[in-house]
């Protein structure tokens, strides 16, 4: 597909929310509400289709990647805190998922994926928010659902975005300094195989990215917009705007939520995008 049969005729972007410090991590809701973040100010937002954009949570310590779990709680990478999260929607109580690896914090959790076993895969590169130094090298990890920790990818300089498929079979990574995204098979829960770089060549840090219904795969670029790329990794165009992250979100998954520097946006596509995990009703199982 080409861009132009992905976005709707005449779409332009929709400022939903501004003012904000710096905008990440936007996770759609079964509903298609998306929460959005602001680590600046350890505030994570509220989008609901037709409303104005309220605070969620104004304690998250510079919160970055999200994601709804099957089980509706929405997952955080609290960076400059060290750490991955689970936040009751309904409650706002936290709970700690992963704070360390062979008795030694992390650099700064910076995006994640959920499978359909309730663990995750998560990034841990070091942007050095609040000035803290790097304490290990940058890689991708695995949390299981009881809490277990393990290293899954080595490859990257400064891994980034981190993305499964609606399958959970494929799991693609963002290197930020290298300007790669790699791709993974899932073997099983936290255990990858068939590592190859999927796209290269980028001209720009990859940041967080997402899938719409015909594998299209959507990689932020920061200043360089968004850069969408065909199941077979094909260039099919770009969308020029500033983009850290991103998902699909709205009653029908049929727009784009940017996470764009001070602003939040909305672009509407002829797409529907992937969808979260409480909506996905075929689980991954190993053969």
């Amino acid at each position: 597909m080409a861009i132009e049969q992905i976005l709707a005729p005449g779409a332009v972007p929709e400022v939903l929310g501004s003012g904000y410090g710096f905008t990440e991590g936007p996770a759609a809701d079964a509903e298609g509400n998306v929460y959005f973040s602001d680590g600046s100010k350890n505030t994570i937002y509220f989008w609901q289709p037709g409303k104005a954009v309220v605070p969620f949570v104004q304690d998250s310590t510079d919160a970055i990647g999200m994601m709804i779990s099957g089980s509706g709680e929405l997952y955080v990478c609290e960076g400059a805190a060290y750490r991955v999260v689970a936040i009751d929607v309904e409650t706002r109580k936290k709970r700690a998922l992963c704070h360390e690896f062979e008795g030694q914090r992390f650099n700064e959790p910076n995006d994640l994926a959920v499978d359909f076993a309730g663990g995750f895969y998560f990034s841990d590169p070091n942007y050095q928010h609040r000035g803290q130094p790097t304490v290990r090298k940058q890689d991708v990890y695995y949390c299981s659902r009881d809490g277990q920790v393990s290293r899954v990818s080595t490859v990257c300089h400064k891994p980034n975005g981190i993305l499964l498929s609606a399958d959970d079979k494929t799991l693609y990574v963002a290197d930020a300094r290298g300007q790669v995204i790699y791709r993974y098979d899932v073997l099983d829960f936290g255990r990858l195989g068939n590592e190859r770089i999927w796209i290269s060549g980028l001209g720009a840090n990859p940041d967080g990215m997402t899938l719409d219904e015909h594998d299209n795969l959507y990689v932020c670029c920061g200043k360089a917009g968004i850069k969408v790329f065909d199941r077979e990794a094909k260039p099919a165009g770009a969308i020029s705007l500033h983009a850290a992250n991103c998902c699909f979100g709205g009653a029908d998954f049929g727009t784009l939520c940017i996470a764009s520097a001070g602003e939040f946006l909305g672009l509407r596509t002829c797409v529907i995008g992937l969808k979260p995990l409480p909506l996905r009703s075929k689980p991954f199982r190993t053969s």
